[in-house]
């Protein structure tokens, strides 16, 4: 039934949804019933989806093309000559230095927009035979109480919100958080809190880089006009949380913690910011700290793949917020 319904997909005017449908039959050609559909497809599984822009079919084509008997050599050197490629740009335009950055960059700015999470093609096939998840350590982190005197509506320079004052949100790592999601637009983000953005200042760009939207304490990053990145406000945003335990308001330490006993990290997933701010790539979270006074409480920063790299992904806005 999957695989009729996909099929009106993939002769779609947008090259996106014909990628996207074709990496779905690519999957659910591993149904030993839709054997028999496999050479129908497999040379549009080379041609097409083997050269897609997102590392996330590649990788679905070399597999499917591997485990139907054919040769994926080429393929394989061609990532490794692509991702290579791709790493020494990145180094000259992070040189300040290198004769020929202002040309990396804007050979990095021309690159096709990949929306694959790193470290996704290893955790699909890591996840076959994944051992079992560690037992967290220790009790989850918990919230502080709300500070004396700061009653509803209050809003004073440090005031924690009460748990029953702030809205509940989960997350879908590289998709989502509460209710926005990457790739929307200010308005979009506007309509999906009921709150309207402040009004831009005189000489401010058309597309921002940073908007706050104070009442629902979230502060949204954008690219290219696009939502990166959202930046829950420690004092006053929703709880967002995983697994049941929350990741908003809570000591920082205990925090970071609990999500490297409760991931595991492998090789690589695990990184820190210059100023010591842990970023788990397979969840596409950082936690960065903020002030409530004599207090330290957690700011949960939710990404997508290209934000990673908080040193050069966020804004002065943020790196100044306290």
């Amino acid at each position: 039934m999957l695989h009729d319904h996909v099929a009106g997909f993939r002769d779609a005017d947008d090259p996106r949804v014909r990628e996207a449908a074709l990496a779905a039959t690519a999957l659910l050609l591993d149904d030993p019933a839709l054997a028999p559909s496999v050479p129908r497809y497999a040379p549009a599984v080379r041609t097409v989806l083997a050269a897609s822009a997102d590392s996330s079919y590649r990788w679905i084509a070399r597999e499917r093309l591997a485990a139907w008997g054919e040769d994926i050599t080429g393929l394989v050197v061609a990532e490794e000559e692509r991702r290579a490629a791709l790493d020494r740009i990145r180094a000259l335009a992070d040189d300040p230095f290198a004769e020929g950055q202002e040309e990396a960059i804007r050979r990095l700015a021309e690159q096709p927009e990949d929306t694959a999470a790193p470290g996704w093609c290893d955790r699909r096939r890591e996840a076959r035979t994944a051992p079992a998840r560690p037992t967290p350590h220790g009790p989850a982190p918990e919230p502080p109480v709300a500070a004396p005197g700061s009653g509803a509506g209050h809003r004073g320079p440090w005031r924690i919100a009460r748990e029953e004052e702030r809205a509940e949100w989960t997350f879908t790592p590289y998709v989502g958080v509460g209710p926005l999601h990457f790739g929307m637009t200010s308005e979009e983000i506007a309509d999906a809190l009921g709150e309207r953005p402040p009004p831009s200042r005189p000489g401010e760009d058309r597309q921002p880089r940073c908007v706050d939207f104070t009442g629902s304490g979230i502060r949204a990053l954008f690219r290219g006009g696009r939502l990166g990145c959202v930046a829950v406000d420690a004092l006053t945003g929703p709880q967002v949380r995983l697994d049941g335990a929350p990741l908003t308001g809570c000591a920082p330490s205990r925090v970071e913690a609990w999500l490297v006993h409760r991931t595991a990290p492998r090789p690589g997933s695990l990184t820190y910011s210059p100023a010591a701010d842990p970023v788990f790539a397979d969840l596409g979270l950082a936690i960065r700290p903020q002030r409530a006074g004599n207090a330290v409480l957690s700011r949960p920063l939710f990404l997508l793949p290209d934000r990673l790299d908080l040193w050069h992904a966020l804004p002065g806005e943020e790196w100044n917020f306290s």
